[in-house]
């Protein structure tokens, strides 16, 4: 059974790669930390501004993540 990628999971290894923490990533998105923070961490659904922010400011492909959620 193959292992699913999350959209959570891409965003972490983004961050680490790009050496930032969650508060200066939600300042590049232009929301809040504590939002940023629930979303990574599961506790709250991925919006669209989210969606687009990551796609937008990470480069992370829009297939990936329409396929995601």
């Amino acid at each position: 059974m193959p292992l699913t990628v999350t959209i959570n999971a891409v965003v972490q290894q983004k961050i680490s790669e790009m050496n930032i923490t969650q508060g200066k990533l939600a300042e590049m998105f232009g929301m809040g930390a504590a939002k940023v923070s629930q979303i990574l961490n599961g506790k709250r659904e991925p919006d669209v501004h989210f969606l687009k922010a990551i796609h937008q400011k990470l480069g992370i492909d829009g297939n990936f993540i329409l396929d995601r959620v």
